[in-house]
């Protein structure tokens, strides 16, 4: 499929068959338009009435003539065809194929340490989609307080005649070179980083062997509707069901486009409860992503809960066909004439975040309502209220009082007001939003025909989602101790022997911990700095004034590199003997991937300006020099949580779908897949000393703190640690 090449014009053969005017490029323009929303209307019921205007008179000419052609060649093939005039790009989004251009070769400009790139473009006569991305802007450039805004230009092109356009907006076809201008990067501060960038683009036809997938309208499948909700005193029915309305085969899977559709009265709220679950046809669960590439059709209505969505999931070992679930429940209006009152008196002088105290119990259209207490701020008040079962919230109001503004959920409501109310108040509670039950919903799809997948051979893989099941735990004899954060019942450190047994709390009330290289110390974020732990005989130590996250011992254990000194950002290495900080990088949002073993070098990775990861940086200690050493590929858009192997020649990071392992060697040959998707996500990742075995904490929806694994990489030997959870810190072996 990957080198799928588009079929001869349609229109063109239509045209010449049938003498029609030729269809201009407003035309494809509208028709690409239409077919892209079409999944989106299919749910919308009495449609209004409408003129022909000329443009859809021409639509219609166009479908007229389809159709007499489906009479002659069959109605598969004009379909298909039709079909094949808009494709998937990876990386890009869902385009119109006809005419398609593509950028010549990416294009990147440095300036003081900021990099924008423009990895990719696709031109057609509908649209342009450019794909840029920034890397190296200091958290310093950007507003630190949320009531001062920054750049807000946006980006556009500028023509070879001098003319400007938005980058969406299509590039007529003999113009074969653009300026892509940024005026400022957004939501930076005057001053503090480059503006006015100007990066020349070159355009070129699509080969024909350009990556470029099908979108493939899916036939209907019967779908489950919701039960109706019998609201009092105002009983109606809620109707909300799931299509599945396009699909697009990849090299190893595919990628569903849907909606969920509500047909609600005014005032009803479709609230979706958690992620989709998608089960295969011998009910082992299916792992999933959400491609960012493609861009969901908007809804012409309101939207009241319903939406699009779109999941992509690997086909291999996927016994067709599956089902896709959601859940969730309806909010209602119960009564809107009922109301409750009580007073309230906050005195003539309150001062902010000053609480009172209520506990106060009342019925409000059979439901009872308690107000939990009162917050005074600078320009309103806050209320805590608990609506009950049955009631998902209640509107307050202030007698006399015209709120400007406000805001609030289940259990607080806040109001804000010109000027401040006080003393005696009565309080109107009414408004009450019923929740129905908790429903569930299904609809189910197959490939059409005989679909193999293939894919190509991963000799590095060691477990999948399905796969992880079977891992044995560790047996008698392998002796060691793990260090883990653990949030529940106590955000605590501990340490446990491998078999579980022997845990001890280290340290409560604070998380995420680094262990020395010889497995001596520990260190961590207490209240007054930096904390040392001595693992040999409990004693601790504080390096005063020292905070920030993300910390990495030196091979010598002389020295910790950490992330953000306080107000200070970026990398900073601090002196555990007495706390001098020299500062390594200034952007403060690096991940510390660890030091060389000799000491001389630190390891960290950024966001990358191509989009294709995050790009992997050295510092030296002695000189400050920093160079990039390659690009992560595949990593977390989030967290990649980079580990650097002790003996400096292996890097393991998460991938994109902050599941997934990848490891990667660092003389730069290409990663390799070791977990595919195992689970909903990686939360610990490190080495033991020896660099033989890598540790892995896995959040499941067993073990939500994360359940901890044991690998050897090189032969995919693994072990589970029983009756141990938590976000994995450190690994001793004796």
């Amino acid at each position: 499929m990957n080198n799928w090449k588009p079929a001869p014009n349609l229109e063109e053969k239509i045209r010449q068959s049938y003498q029609t005017p030729a269809i201009d490029r407003v035309f494809r323009q509208q028709l690409y338009q239409d077919l892209m929303e079409k999944a989106n209307q299919k749910h919308k019921q009495n449609p209004a009435r409408w003129r022909l205007k000329p443009a859809w008179a021409v639509l219609l000419v166009f479908f007229t003539i389809i159709l007499l052609t489906a009479l002659i060649f069959g109605p598969q093939k004009v379909y298909a065809s039709v079909m094949r005039l808009f494709g998937y790009v990876p990386g890009v989004g869902i385009v119109e194929q006809q005419d398609m251009r593509i950028l010549a070769e990416p294009a990147s400009l440095t300036r003081d340490g900021v990099t924008v790139t423009v990895s990719r473009a696709v031109l057609t006569d509908a649209e342009t989609k450019i794909i840029f991305g920034i890397s190296g802007v200091p958290l310093s450039a950007y507003p630190r307080d949320e009531k001062v805004t920054g750049c807000s230009e946006h980006e556009y092109l500028r023509l070879p005649d001098g003319k400007t356009q938005g980058i969406d907006a299509p590039i007529p076809s003999g113009v074969a070179e653009a300026t892509f201008i940024l005026p400022c990067i957004f939501n930076t501060l005057p001053g503090k980083a480059p503006v006015a960038w100007e990066i020349p683009l070159r355009f070129i036809p699509a080969p024909e062997d350009y990556k470029i997938l099908p979108v493939v309208e899916v036939t209907p499948l019967p779908t489950l509707t919701l039960p109706a909700i019998q609201a009092t005193p105002t009983p109606s029915t809620t109707g909300v069901s799931l299509s599945i309305d396009k699909m697009i085969e990849t090299a190893d899977g595919y990628i569903l486009i849907g909606y969920n559709h509500t047909d609600l009265p005014e005032r009803y709220w479709l609230q979706i409860s958690g992620a989709a679950v998608i089960h295969d046809a011998l009910g082992r669960k299916v792992s999933y992503s959400h491609p960012m590439d493609i861009q969901l059709p908007g809804d012409s209505g309101p939207l009241q809960g319903g939406g699009s969505w779109a999941i992509q999931f690997k086909g291999k070992d996927v016994n067709f066909p599956i089902t896709i679930q959601f859940s969730g429940y309806v909010q209602y209006p119960l009564d809107p004439q009922a109301s409750v009152t009580t007073i309230i008196d906050t005195g003539e002088h309150p001062q902010p975040g000053q609480v009172w105290n209520y506990n106060h119990d009342m019925q409000l259209a059979g439901h009872t309502i308690r107000l939990v207490s009162v917050t005074a701020q600078s320009d309103g008040y806050s209320f805590q209220i608990e609506p009950g079962e049955g009631l998902d919230s209640v509107n307050v109001q202030i007698e006399g009082h015209q709120a400007i503004a406000g805001g609030g959920g289940k259990s607080f409501t806040s109001r804000t007001f010109e000027t401040l109310p006080t003393g005696r108040l009565t309080l109107i509670f009414n408004d009450p939003i019923a929740v129905g039950p908790l429903m569930t919903w299904k609809a189910t799809w197959a490939p059409e025909g005989s679909h193999e997948i293939v894919n190509a051979p991963n000799p590095g893989l060691c477990f999948d989602s399905q796969t992880i099941q079977n891992i044995p735990y560790i047996p008698d004899g392998l002796d060691g101790t793990v260090i883990l954060t653990q949030l529940n019942p106590q955000r605590q450190i501990i340490s446990a022997l491998m078999n579980g047994t022997q845990q001890k709390v280290l340290a409560t009330d604070v998380a995420r911990s680094a262990l020395s290289f010889d497995n001596t110390l520990l260190a961590y974020i207490g209240d007054n700095g930096i904390t040392v732990l001595n693992l040999d005989n409990s004693e601790t130590s504080t390096i005063p004034g020292t905070f920030g996250h993300d910390i990495r011992w030196s091979p010598d254990n002389h020295h910790l590199a950490v992330v953000n000194a306080g107000d200070q950002f970026g990398i900073f290495i601090i002196d555990k003997q007495t706390g001098a900080m020299n500062q390594l990088s200034n952007l403060g949002y690096e991940a510390i991937a660890g030091w060389s073993p000799d000491g001389s070098e630190l390891f960290y990775a950024i966001p990358g300006s191509d989009n294709n990861g995050f790009q992997l940086r050295v510092v030296n200690m002695i000189g400050g020099q920093t160079r990039e050493v390659f690009t992560l590929e595949n990593s977390s858009r989030k967290a990649p949580m980079p580990a650097l192997s002790p003996d400096g020649q292996w890097i393991a990071y998460r991938g994109a779908d902050n599941s997934s392992l990848y490891i990667k060697g660092m003389d730069g040959s290409p990663a390799k897949l070791v977990l595919d998707n195992p689970a909903q996500a990686i939360n610990g990742l490190v080495w033991e000393r020896e660099g033989h075995l890598l540790g892995i904490s896995l959040i499941t929806e067993q073990a939500r703190d994360g359940a901890v694994f044991l690998m050897a990489p090189d032969s995919c030997e693994t072990y589970r640690l029983p009756d141990l959870t938590g976000s994995l810190d450190g690994i001793i072996i004796p």
